[in-house]
């Protein structure tokens, strides 16, 4: 952990302290990203290439693999399954076996999985005022 009066390398100047909206206890005061920092953790749960609709998807309710590959056809049967996986590692989700034949696997957000619609909900609005941003400056300098 830094000090908030460590001088800082470089040309870069160093504040009196941190904005605590963006660091409102000590795991955030790194330098470089830390397991423990919990904008590291979110960062994390939602990365990689198809998580974010994966589990926007979830959201709506439990969903087998075959009504997921349905939900998003682009997405190839291997990555499904390896994001699956994963999400299921980190405890975001939870399969379940349902019995009868043939047998099929049900998958749902765990509590840890629900906490993150804010996110979702939050990068989605920051996504749309970036493009809205980005279209209106290059709308003006004529590209």
């Amino acid at each position: 952990m830094v000090s908030q009066t460590e001088p800082a390398a470089g040309n870069q100047t160093v504040s009196n302290g941190w904005d605590r909206d963006l660091v409102p206890d000590t795991r955030g005061e790194t330098r470089h990203p830390e397991p423990t920092c919990p904008v590291e953790v979110a960062l994390a749960a939602v990365g990689g290439r198809w998580t974010t609709l994966l589990l926007r998807e979830l959201m709506h309710g439990p969903r087998s693999f075959g009504q997921l590959r349905a939900a998003l056809p682009a997405l190839s049967a291997k990555v499904l399954s390896e994001r699956l996986t994963r999400l299921a590692l980190d405890e975001l989700i939870e399969c379940r076996r349902q019995k009868g034949f043939p047998s099929h696997t049900v998958y749902r957000l765990t509590a840890a999985g629900q906490t993150l619609k804010p996110l979702l909900i939050e990068l989605y609005r920051t996504g749309d005022a970036l493009l809205r941003e980005t279209s209106a400056h290059c709308g003006r300098s004529g590209t």
